[in-house]
């Protein structure tokens, strides 16, 4: 049963190969979704649901959904450091 699971799981990922530019692209759009979006009512489904419309793509399904997941996070650890940033030259007045 485990040899069986394992070449499932090799197919799934040999179906779907994202090229570079493609992965780019997907991030590109959901960064400018983040940015003029509010980050209190952005959800990480929200951001890819519109992200899905505007690429014409489905990106609920992996890989895609493992790429819009790392785009939201690395956003969101920029911006937090972003706000550490301006939060200290601030203390130090």
């Amino acid at each position: 049963a485990v040899s069986k699971l394992k070449s499932m799981e090799e197919e799934a990922r040999e179906v779907v190969v994202i090229d570079k530019d493609l992965e780019k692209k997907i991030k590109g759009t959901v960064n400018k979704i983040l940015k003029r979006s509010s980050l209190y009512q952005i959800t990480e489904l929200k951001a890819r649901e519109e992200a899905s419309s505007k690429l014409d793509l489905d990106l609920s399904q992996d890989p895609y959904k493992l790429i819009v997941k790392e785009a939201v996070e690395s956003f969101l650890e920029k911006a937090v450091k972003t706000i550490e940033r301006e939060s200290d030259s601030k203390a130090s007045y």
